[in-house]
């Protein structure tokens, strides 16, 4: 992989997107199947921080907290292979002061329309280049400088994609306590002069089955564990369901590219998937008229 350009010095506000050799390993993706079935009460694998001094140097001066709520905060997904919907909302995100892998979120979940709020944080322990930096071409960044010389490769010349991986552990509060803990993985890209979007498939519906996120930008996978009861349920959520269902619910979608979900699973709180209905907003306070 053939060098961009140089790192940026500290004491600018570029950033750098010079690749790394000891980072070019692909993130782990989420392992195809038809299920998400794992042991009662098992927790994730606990994965050790492998970020080289060039990233953090790289997330000192870039937040990246804004990419997981790019678009919207919400993401959809299921409990294992049972197509009840689930929805976690990052309502906010903030990066630490003195850690810049590490994120603090404020939540919400929503369950068979039952809305409870969590806290807790995201910490990146792994970025490495994306596995086909061609897929920049169709991003659609004005910014993105294309090497169109003669003999050229027809690269972006000043931004590369990245993904990223991390441990989530979130604390759910009233009315169900429960905890959710897990991996995240994030695709993404930046310029030399540190603007930062997420990385996503390039058409609706088309399932990037090579990209960690499947080709949804953020991918959640863990585990919802009941704190009462003790028991724990697999889950996986992201910013479009369409791009893991068809490897858990069976005629999950229909239409072209799966443009809907099937009716017969109205039921199971997919009526409204494609309506604006922002259930993770609080309410606003009433004035008081006087």
């Amino acid at each position: 992989m053939r060098k961009l350009f140089a790192w940026a010095s500290l004491a600018t506000v570029s950033v750098a997107c010079q690749p790394q050799a000891a980072q070019t390993t692909a993130v782990p993706e989420v392992a195809a199947g038809t299920t998400l079935a794992s042991p009662a009460n098992a927790a994730p694998p606990v994965v050790a921080d492998s970020l080289t001094p060039e990233i953090r140097t790289m997330l000192r001066q870039v937040d990246l907290a804004n990419l997981f709520r790019d678009n919207s905060p919400v993401l959809d997904g299921f409990f294992g292979n049972n197509p009840q919907r689930l929805s976690l909302a990052l309502v906010k995100v903030t990066r630490d002061s003195l850690s810049p892998g590490l994120f603090h979120i404020v939540g919400k979940s929503r369950y068979k329309k039952q809305v409870a709020p969590f806290t807790g944080t995201i910490q990146l322990t792994r970025v490495a280049d994306y596995y086909d930096q061609g897929r920049l071409l169709s991003q659609g960044e004005d910014t993105f400088i294309q090497d169109t010389t003669a003999g050229g490769t027809g690269d972006i010349l000043n931004a590369r994609a990245y993904s990223a991986a991390g441990a989530f552990s979130f604390t759910g509060k009233a009315p169900a306590p429960y905890a959710l803990s897990g991996r995240a993985l994030l695709d993404f890209w930046i310029t030399d002069k540190g603007k930062i979007g997420g990385l996503y498939s390039p058409c609706e519906g088309c399932v990037e089955e090579e990209a960690p996120t499947k080709g949804s930008g953020l991918l959640m996978r863990g585990n919802w564990l009941d704190t009462n009861t003790k028991s724990a349920r697999p889950f996986l959520v992201c910013r479009d369901v369409f791009f893991i269902s068809n490897n858990l619910i069976a005629d999950f979608a229909i239409g072209d590219r799966g443009a809907q979900v099937n009716p017969k699973y109205d039921k199971q709180g997919w009526r409204d998937y494609w309506e604006n209905d922002e259930w993770w907003a609080d309410s606003p306070q009433p004035s008081l008229n006087l």
